[in-house]
């Protein structure tokens, strides 16, 4: 009995987030805020980029996601990861901010529905996480003239009229549609990746 009771409060230790653990996420947490701010950043003053950018960040970030969740494997990597992302993509917008959180803590959801063990389901929660990438649109979304307004502060007035010819009714429903498909291609680069090099590196 005694045996019992110890080998279960290893398990449940070992579930904890441990300062080891703090350090991977941050670590790869860093590098998926960078990767996402140069592609966002680094197609911005393109309209229509910058429209596409949830299905771009989602083919290019989704390896270093699973390599973060994969090397942690426990409750708190991806959620970390998105609360990294709302302070970065999303300050000063509070409905971002909370939708952004929610979608990480989805993702979560995913990975403990496969008890931190099935790696089909680490997968499957990457393009729940990248939902957060319409998080930052929301001022679009909603307050568009508002928005219009600062993109025409920061970019021109030329900018702002390209961009609002996409701004349709139905964005959101399009830019979602792009980050899942978005996701899905990087989910597969990022599986092959990591079975390919990353494992037999010993790194996840």
């Amino acid at each position: 009995m005694a045996r019992k009771e110890i080998t279960q409060t290893a398990q449940v230790s070992d579930r904890k987030l441990r300062t080891r653990d703090l350090i991977y996420a941050g670590a790869f947490g860093a590098v998926y805020i960078v990767l996402m701010l140069i592609v966002v950043l680094g197609t911005s003053a393109i309209p229509i980029l910058y429209i596409v950018a949830p299905f771009t960040v989602g083919v290019v970030c989704a390896t270093v996601y699973e390599l973060c969740v994969l090397k942690v494997r426990k409750f708190g990597a991806a959620l970390i990861l998105g609360v990294l992302f709302a302070l970065v993509s999303c300050a000063g917008n509070m409905l971002g901010m909370g939708l952004a959180v929610l979608a990480a803590l989805l993702a979560e959801f995913v990975i403990m529905a496969g008890s931190y063990k099935s790696r089909k389901m680490y997968l499957l929660s990457f393009p729940v996480f990248n939902l957060n990438m319409m998080c930052p649109y929301t001022m679009l979304y909603f307050r568009k003239d508002e928005f219009m307004a600062r993109s025409v502060s920061f970019y021109g007035q030329a900018f702002a009229d390209e961009l609002a010819k996409y701004a349709i009714n139905g964005l959101a429903f399009i830019q979602i549609a792009l980050a899942l498909a978005g996701a899905g291609i990087g989910v597969l680069i990022a599986d092959k990746l990591i079975r390919n090099h990353f494992e037999k590196a010993n790194i996840v």
